[in-house]
Order: C-alpha cells, then sequence, then structure tokens
C-alpha cells in the first residue's frame, strides 16, 4: 500500500508551555488521540471535495483525506489527519474543526477542540466560519438547553450551511449525518425526506461515502432499500474497515449471511492490514471486537464452524489492556472471544472440545458462569455424571454479589446496600413466577445484575440434567418432568430442550418446542431431526427442504451434518444433499478478499532501534531480544515524577519477571551520565546493581522508531513495549503518562508469551 510519509520538520503544532513530561502543551484534549505523524491513505473516499483556504497543499489533502474518513466513522484516524492539517498550516481554523467533528462521542474533548479554532476564525472565509459556528453553538460553555434542543439547533445549523450554498454536497453529507445522530433526542419524522436527500448527494457524486449514512437510515425499517448503498460502500472507500463492515449489516436483515460474512471478513482483513502496519493494538480500534463477535456467528449461520472457531480462538489470544480489552467489560475481544467460542462449540456440539477450554476458572463471574454452564452441558452429553455433577456444585458457589459501593464523603448519606438476597437467588426463587403489579411498582423496582440472571438459569437447566442422566431416572420421572418444564420459561434454547424431553420420551413436549426454534440453520436442522423422531416424516421432510437451501457452506464433518447425510438417504435424496450456493448479481464488484489484508491478527515486527549503555557504548534491541523476550520501558529522565513511580514499581517486580523468563529493559531520554541519577530515586544503596540493564537515548531516535514520540510537538512520550526472541512485538502501551501496573504487565506477558496463536501457521505465510 502506498503511503506519502510526511516530512519531520513540517510537524510542529503552536507550541505553548512545557507542563509535565509527555503531556500535550496544547491542552489536555490533545494529550489523548493520535500522536504520531499521518500518512495519505489510498481508499477514504475519492468522491470527497471540501476545499479549504489554505495555501498548503499537502494540508488540504490531508484535510480530504480526514473529511472521508469521517464520513466512515474512522474516528481516530481522521483526527490524525486534522492534527497533521494543524501541523502544517498552524494558521488554518478549520483543521480544529475536523478535530472536533472527530470526537463526536467525547464532548469534553470536541468543545476543546473547537475553541482552538476561536482565535484562527479572523484567517478564515466567511464559509468556513459558518462551518465553525455549527460546532461553538453545539459546545457552548454553560450551556442550559436540553440535548433534545441542542440537537435540534445543530441540525438548524448543518440545514443553513446547504441553504446557504445548496450545491455543496459535502454540506449536506453532514446534514444526514447529523440528522441521523441526533435520532434519539431528535427523532426523524421522515426516513424517505433524508433518503431525498441522499439522492441529491449520489446525483453530484454517485461514489461518495454518504452510502454509509443510507445503510444505517434503512437499517431498522427498510434494510432493502439500502441494497444499492450496500453494494457500493465498501468499494467507494476501501481504505476504511468500517465502510467494508456496514453492508452487512444490510445483508444480514435480509437473510443473506453468505454476503454479509463476505462484507464483515473484508473489514476485519482491513482493519487487521491497518494495525500490523502501525502497531496499534486491535481493541484501539473503533467498532473492530464488535465486527469479529458479528462475523462468529454468521460463520455459526452458514454452518462454517471450523472458522467461527478460529475466529473466537483469535479474539481470546489477541493482546488484552487494562483500558482497551479485558475479559471485565463485555464489549470486547477478550470477553467476546470466550462467549463466542463456547457458543460455537455448543452449538456445533464439540463436547470433548467443550471441556478441554472450560476447565480452568476465569475469575470473572459472568465468564465462569457460562463455564460451567457449558461445562456442565458437555459432561451431560459426554456421560460424565461426576464432571457434570461437578460443574454444578462450582457453579453454585460462583458469587453473583454486586461489587461494594464506594465509602460515603462526610455529610452524604450512605448508599444502599447492594441486593446480596438478590445475588444469591436459588433456583426455586428464579422459578416463582413475578407478582402483579403497577408499572410505577415495576420501574422502581432495580433490574437484576445479568449474571444472577444467568447463574439462575444455568443452575436450572443442570439441575435438570442431573436428574436426567440419574440411573434411577424412571423413578424420578415426575421429578424430572418437574425440572424440564419449567426450563420453558428461562434463557434455555428451545433446540436443547427438545432433545432433553426427547431423552425423557415425551414426543409431546419435544414437538411443543419445535414450534419456537430459531429459524437458523441449526435451529432448523434440529426441528427436521426432532420432527422424524416425533414420526412427523412428512413435516420433517418438508423443514429439511429449508435446510438444504441454507446449507450450501456448512461443514460437512460436524456431528450434526452427518446426522443430516442419513437423514437424506432416508428421505430417498440420492447424491449430495445440499443446494447449491445462490448467485446473485447485486452484491456489487467485489476485489480479491486476501488482497485486504490477513483474516486473523497477528503480531507486527517490531523495530529495531539503538541506544547506549552507561558506559557510552552502543547497542541494539536485538542484543537483548535475541536471548530472551524483553519488556522495554521507554521512560522521561529521572526528573519525571510519574516516570520515577514506574521505575520504582517494575523495580520492585523486576524479580517475579525475572522469574518468568522476562528481562527489563529501561531506555531513558537523559545521557548517559545522567542517567545514573535514577539510582537516588531508587533508593539503592552505595554499590547496589540497577534492578535491570539501563540505555540512554538522548538523542530520542530510539522513542521516533517504536513510536513513542509526539511527531506533531517533537515531544517524547511513555512506552512499555514486549518483544519476543523472534523479533515480534506482542504488546505495546504508549501514552503520555507511564504504564505503571506491573502485575497486569506480568500476567499479560506470560500469557502472550506462552500462547500458541491457532493462526501463527497462516501469519507466517503472509494471510
Amino acid at each position: 500500500m502506498r503511503h506519502l510519509i510526511v516530512p519531520a520538520l513540517c510537524l510542529a503544532l503552536a507550541f505553548h508551555v512545557h507542563g509535565d513530561p509527555g503531556h500535550s502543551a496544547n491542552g489536555e484534549a490533545f494529550n489523548e488521540g493520535p500522536r504520531q505523524a499521518a500518512v495519505l491513505i489510498p481508499g477514504c473516499g475519492d468522491a470527497v471535495h471540501f476545499t479549504i483556504s489554505t495555501k498548503n497543499a499537502d494540508a488540504q489533502k490531508f484535510f480530504t483525506q480526514g473529511v472521508g474518513q469521517l464520513h466512515g466513522f474512522w474516528y481516530y484516524e481522521a483526527e490524525r489527519s486534522f492534527r497533521q492539517v494543524a501541523a502544517l498550516d498552524p494558521d488554518c481554523a478549520m483543521a480544529y474543526w475536523g478535530m472536533s467533528m472527530a470526537n463526536v462521542n467525547n464532548e469534553k474533548r470536541a468543545s476543546a477542540f473547537i475553541k482552538k479554532a476561536a482565535p484562527l476564525k479572523p484567517k478564515a472565509t466567511p464559509r468556513e466560519r459558518q462551518w465553525i459556528a455549527a460546532l461553538e453553538n453545539l459546545y457552548r460553555d454553560n450551556d442550559k438547553r436540553e440535548k433534545k434542543q441542542k440537537s435540534l439547533d445543530c441540525i438548524k445549523d448543518f440545514e443553513a450551511l446547504v441553504q446557504d450554498n445548496p450545491k455543496d454536497t459535502e454540506a449536506k453529507a453532514f446534514l444526514i449525518w447529523r440528522i441521523w445522530f441526533s435520532r434519539e433526542e431528535a427523532p426523524m419524522s421522515s426516513l424517505q425526506a433524508v433518503d431525498a436527500l441522499l439522492d441529491q448527494v449520489f446525483a453530484a457524486e454517485p461514489n461518495h461515502p454518504a452510502h454509509h449514512y443510507r445503510i444505517h437510515l434503512w437499517d431498522q425499517s427498510k434494510p432493502i432499500l439500502a441494497l444499492k448503498s450496500g453494494a457500493l460502500c465498501g468499494q467507494v472507500a476501501p481504505g476504511i474497515a468500517h465502510m467494508w463492515h456496514m453492508p452487512g449489516h444490510t445483508f444480514s436483515k435480509l437473510k443473506r449471511p453468505d454476503d454479509a460474512a463476505w462484507q464483515q471478513e473484508a473489514s476485519t482483513r482491513v482493519d487487521h492490514a491497518y494495525m500490523i502496519r502501525t502497531c496499534i493494538l486491535p481493541d484501539q480500534i473503533h467498532n473492530y471486537a464488535h465486527n469479529e463477535e458479528w462475523l462468529t456467528r454468521t460463520f455459526n449461520e452458514l454452518g462454517r464452524a471450523k472458522d467461527a472457531e478460529a475466529l473466537a480462538r483469535s479474539l481470546i489470544a489477541i493482546p488484552r489492556h487494562p483500558v482497551y480489552n479485558t475479559l471485565e467489560k463485555p464489549s470486547t475481544s477478550a470477553s467476546y472471544g470466550r462467549t463466542r467460542l463456547i457458543e460455537t462449540l455448543l452449538k456445533w456440539e464439540h463436547w470433548k472440545e467443550v471441556q478441554n477450554f472450560t476447565a480452568a476458572p476465569v475469575g470473572v463471574a459472568a465468564h465462569d458462569i457460562a463455564r460451567l454452564w457449558a461445562r456442565g452441558i458437555a459432561s451431560y452429553h459426554l456421560g460424565d455424571s461426576a464432571a457434570l455433577a461437578a460443574a454444578l456444585k462450582d457453579l453454585q458457589a460462583v458469587s453473583t454479589a454486586a461489587p461494594k459501593p464506594p465509602e460515603p464523603k462526610p455529610g452524604e448519606k450512605p448508599a444502599d446496600k447492594p441486593a446480596e438476597k438478590a445475588a444469591e437467588k436459588t433456583v426455586a426463587d428464579a422459578k416463582k413466577p413475578a407478582p402483579a403489579s403497577s408499572s410505577a411498582d415495576t420501574k422502581s423496582k432495580k433490574t437484576p445484575r445479568p449474571e444472577v440472571k444467568a447463574k439462575a438459569n444455568a443452575i436450572a437447566e443442570l439441575t435438570a440434567l442431573v436428574a436426567l442422566a440419574s440411573k434411577d431416572g424412571s423413578a424420578r420421572r415426575a421429578e424430572t418432568h418437574k425440572l424440564l418444564s419449567d426450563l420453558k420459561r428461562l434463557d434455555v434454547p428451545k433446540e436443547r430442550l427438545a432433545r432433553y424431553w426427547l431423552t425423557l420420551d415425551d414426543k409431546v413436549q419435544a414437538e411443543e418446542m419445535t414450534r419456537s426454534f430459531t429459524s437458523d440453520l441449526v435451529g432448523i436442522a434440529i426441528k427436521t431431526e426432532v420432527l422424524q423422531a416425533c414420526g412427523k416424516t412428512g413435516e420433517a421432510k418438508k423443514v429439511f427442504e429449508e435446510v438444504r437451501k441454507q446449507a450450501f457452506a456448512m461443514d460437512r464433518d460436524l456431528p450434526i451434518a452427518k446426522r443430516l447425510d442419513t437423514l437424506a438417504k432416508t428421505f430417498g435424496i440420492q447424491g449430495d444433499w445440499p443446494a447449491p450456493g445462490p448467485k446473485r448479481t447485486d452484491s456489487g464488484v467485489r476485489p480479491e478478499i486476501s488482497t485486504l489484508g490477513p483474516v486473523h491478527w497477528h503480531a507486527p515486527d517490531a523495530p529495531v532501534f539503538t541506544a547506549r549503555t552507561l558506559d557510552d557504548q552502543p547497542v541494539k534491541s536485538t542484543d537483548f531480544t535475541s536471548k530472551k523476550p524483553t519488556l522495554f520501558l521507554f521512560y522521561l529522565g529521572h526528573d519525571c515524577g510519574h516516570c520515577v513511580e514506574q521505575m520504582q514499581a517494575f523495580a520492585k517486580a523486576a524479580p517475579e519477571f525475572d522469574k518468568a523468563g522476562i528481562q527489563l529493559v529501561a531506555v531513558t531520554i537523559d545521557d548517559p551520565k545522567a542517567a545514573l541519577g535514577i539510582r537516588a530515586k531508587l533508593n539503592l544503596k552505595e554499590g547496589q546493581p540497577l534492578p535491570f540493564p539501563l540505555l540512554s537515548d538522548s538523542s530520542l531516535k530510539s522513542f521516533q522508531t517504536v513510536r513513542a514520540y509526539d511527531d506533531f510537538e517533537k515531544e517524547s512520550l511513555h512506552a512499555t513495549i514486549l518483544i519476543d526472541t523472534h523479533g515480534k512485538q506482542r504488546w505495546q502501551d504508549i501514552s503520555w503518562e507511564p504504564f505503571k501496573d506491573t502485575k497486569f504487565a506480568l500476567e499479560e506477558s506470560k500469557r502472550l508469551l506462552k500462547l500458541d496463536a491457532p493462526t501463527a501457521a497462516t501469519a507466517q505465510a503472509g494471510e
């Protein structure tokens, strides 16, 4: 992929007063977000035309790129593009308008950025001042307006931009975006009217990235009306992963999982290529985890179980970060990975794999409940009664108590204690019907925490399975019947429940369950089996015809696929029974998908940097990493208080890292002689060695090499970087503040270094 690398000499924002090391001199808003130079990325919307009053040709290119990235919701890179504009043309007020627009989901930062445009407005054109005024009005200080009125006023300001210049395509595109974005506070009264405005955009620019907005516009009501845009969205801005993702919404709603899977896979490939190229952690990317987990579900919908399992395991394997990606946060790769892997293994009856994966505790209540629930189900199907009983016992012991509320401040009333009894509800309590109450009473009651409900459902199902699997099942038939009946009103898939009824030889109940089955491939496949087992051969054959239509991509070595092979013969079907895959002409002209990037994330090659020892001898990073995996700590000198805290924390933890076979190496901006000043801060005695090697680089070249450098303000940043013995950069944290969580760094380093990623072979093959 071609990139225009911007010369470092062009990258200085107007510099103010020095603050703490690593902190931006331009204010708090500039601490966050990208701080490395932007590059021109192909495929960010060639149909975007937004001319600003700059005399710098490159500034105009980056501004146009940033606008295209805004339309694709690629806000992280959009902000970088607009920061580049400000670096190239410090008098450009619209650069700060762009930074503000790139932070539409962070009002504090958006407000701070638009304030930076104010002193530059005299140098802007009247039209540019109008664009800036729209955001100044939106982010007023001490604003007393309600959210709805703020949104309506902003829409009106964007309407004025269109009214004052009816030929301005970008004004129309951003008006459409603003109407959609404000839909919760100010509901759209006519989707068709907004769609008509989109027609005007496409009449002027058929390949405008506003195709993205048409998909959002009709996603919840009539996705068929967005089909043409779905066939064009990724193609008009192929460098933006989210633009490939969005048609997946449309195709999913139209029951076209094969097309949805292609779009979502294209999205993840573009994301991976970008992240590997720039050393960005996956969950730093907006929408990444959502696309991955949806693609896993789509693979399952198609019966592509191997692909679903591989993707889920890849999500589990990728680097974690206490801010971006943890098991405690439900919408992250780590959390989604576990959830989707268990779903996949259960769905396709990989019982032994379920047992293997669920053996070790997780330490997070929601995941341990799901783990033990799945383990119990798998143990039942494997005939392992002891493991089933153990899973149920361990499940009952999982605590779902809410975290303790913070202690009240002086003068405050203590907060209500968490509903511990609710957290420890018994199965019997969960089964009791809710008493009749008024809507006011219902609203006043607290909604139980999700894990409380999940635990009750899991205990109920495993309790029923213990009864179903018992040797004296016939004697306990009435009890088992009652337990299975109670499962009907809980969150237990009806496909599983129908099979339990068949085990109990109650075909009436089993057939009744089929009326509530899902309509996806596995749902109708099990429906065929259940109906056939209930003696409803005619109905089973009819449902099987639908299975044939949906099974074109199904893995044929799955247990259920083999049973369907037998059923096909029973139904008199000769030859291969799945129907051919659908052939369509309205999915768009697509590139060869492998050209977009790898399907799984893999660690990038670590840049090799040089520094000097305290004896002033040159040394390379590979001198360390060729021997042991190394965690490099780039810090901003012993006069930086936060850096000293980091060095003290890692000095204390050094023996644990050494025990794990991981060496620590610190790199400072101080020269070799001054670098020894850290000894006093570490309270080392005379002659006592440093807890880990210390390197010096007052030239800052090593900081620049590993991207621990603010290209815009010419200042070094804090960085913690893990490089393995193969020269792969496995983990990093680059920020305006140092990473001080030694426990997390150690445990994550150990996890990553011992992880045998399932995609290693494809990664080495360049996939």
